[in-house]
């Protein structure tokens, strides 16, 4: 099986683990119940393939490798898993924004999920001329300059819940990110090593859906019960189409 260079994984980690909710890490903290699990990939993992970057000597100068599918020891990162059917939460406990770095000439994180109503932040951490051109499906929805050292990019309003916006460079076509806009915080996006933690839950019977821009849609269900068994599982397995 191929997995990622090490370097690589050292980015991606320290760009997932530290945004793991990507906006849903404050959900109602007074339900102890919890979804936990780790997406898996099945069969042999697509091989690195290096950018050519040559256009911009500031992207040139560091090695990369194309995201669209990142296997780490057979953990799928970039794996948006969400509880379809959500409780109902405070939208004022949410963070204002979700953030999105241009790093190295590439997005960080990748994937992202937005409630509806939070607003989408990019900033452009390189020392060169970026574009940042949003795309819902066919239709265009913004395409803003942000040159070196700019303020980041904000976004009020991204869209309404199962909307999910591409971000893109024009200038640097290998970029390309995913904002998926979400009904709840009850949700998370698995880093280098697949795992994901959706917390604040009460009881209940959930779906859990999980999510690949690449790969498509898995679902579970579980059960959330009380006391010592309001910690519940779910795991998913993609594979190459």
């Amino acid at each position: 099986m191929h997995v990622w260079p090490r370097a690589l994984v050292i980015v991606g980690l320290v760009a997932h683990a530290s945004k793991a909710h990507a906006g849903g890490a404050t959900a109602a903290k007074s339900a102890a119940g919890s979804i936990a699990g780790v997406v898996s990939f099945k069969g042999e993992a697509p091989a690195p393939k290096k950018l050519v970057r040559d256009s911009d000597p500031v992207c040139a100068a560091t090695e990369r490798f194309n995201e669209d599918i990142v296997v780490t020891d057979g953990k799928l990162r970039d794996v948006l898993v969400r509880v379809t059917q959500p409780p109902v939460f405070d939208a004022a406990t949410l963070p204002k924004q979700v953030v999105i770095n241009q790093n190295q000439c590439m997005y960080e994180p990748r994937v992202v999920g937005v409630v509806a109503g939070q607003a989408l932040a990019v900033q452009n951490g390189d020392p060169t001329f970026h574009n940042v051109r949003a795309t819902l499906g066919d239709q265009a929805l913004w395409n803003n300059a942000h040159p070196k050292a700019a303020p980041a990019i904000v976004k009020e309003n991204v869209g309404k819940a199962g909307d999910v916006v591409e971000l893109h460079c024009d200038v640097h076509p290998w970029m390309h990110a995913y904002a998926y806009v979400q009904a709840s915080p009850y949700f998370a996006v698995t880093n280098s090593n697949g795992s994901f933690t959706i917390a604040g839950l009460p009881p209940g019977n959930y779906v859990v859906e999980a999510v690949h821009p690449v790969l498509g849609t898995k679902t579970a269900k579980v059960k959330i019960g009380a006391g010592a068994k309001a910690k519940a599982k779910a795991s998913f397995t993609f594979a190459a189409k």
